[in-house]
């Protein structure tokens, strides 16, 4: 899939986009900003372009995990504000860039007009879904080595940049729920077989394919579930 545009824009029938395209205004997302707090009630969806959002869960220690990323794949707030319409995470920008932003009233008429966001949306669904469960035999079963490349290839996938990632140690770790040492160590790995350069604030990617290699073969799975997903039936929930 090309990554241009966000996904779920792009699959309105053009009534239906020329109808809500005035409802919709594009922002720029700014990295470290907070677009959502947990128990909060979500009044806009954000539908990201380039920048990538960070859904992160706390424990009631205080503790914090990034249990998903949100980017030109999908949307913020488009389960929620159908919903419950609050927020049970915190949303929070991890890689600056554009988004389209609505109203969630706007979004609540849109879904209802347009059958083929709904088929997109529960699309969208099944592949995180099918991305959590992955997750959680990954985080027990690989090294934080492997897991960084995948996640650092996840995000790149999912943002405008295909080699910059900007995000510090703090973000890394806590994407793979780890101590920012441990994805320290993890970074160096890398750079000593020149899979990445790291420099403050900002991860390099200088050889794709060692990059890649280096990735648990989490990466390879979700990527065939993910096209095999996306590749289905449209009609299949009519059926």
């Amino acid at each position: 899939m090309a990554k241009q545009g966000n996904w779920l824009l792009k699959a309105l029938e053009p009534d239906v986009r020329s109808r809500f395209t005035p409802r919709l205004r594009q922002v720029q997302l700014v990295r470290g900003e907070l677009l959502l707090s947990p128990g909060e009630t979500v009044s806009k969806v954000f539908f990201p372009e380039g920048a990538l959002i960070g859904l992160i869960s706390a424990t009631a220690a205080g503790d914090t995990v990034q249990t998903a990323m949100v980017g030109w794949d999908g949307a913020l707030g488009v389960f929620e504000a159908c919903g419950t319409r609050q927020s049970a995470f915190m949303a929070e920008v991890q890689v600056e860039g554009a988004a389209w932003a609505m109203a969630a009233t706007d979004y609540r008429l849109m879904y209802a007009a347009s059958e083929t966001l709904r088929t997109a949306v529960h699309k969208y669904v099944e592949i995180l879904l099918t991305e959590a469960r992955q997750f959680v035999a990954c985080n027990a079963l690989h090294s934080v080595e492997a897991r960084l490349s995948r996640s650092v290839l996840e995000a790149l996938d999912r943002s405008r940049d295909g080699r910059i990632l900007p995000a510090t140690q703090e973000v890394l770790a806590q994407m793979l729920g780890v101590q920012r040492t441990t994805v320290t160590a993890a970074i160096a790995q890398l750079q000593a077989v020149g899979a990445v350069r790291s420099t403050r604030g900002v991860l390099e990617v200088v050889d794709e394919a060692a990059l890649e290699a280096a990735a648990c073969c989490c990466r390879e799975t979700l990527r065939e579930a993910r096209a095999e997903i996306y590749a289905a039936d449209d009609e299949a929930c009519d059926d």
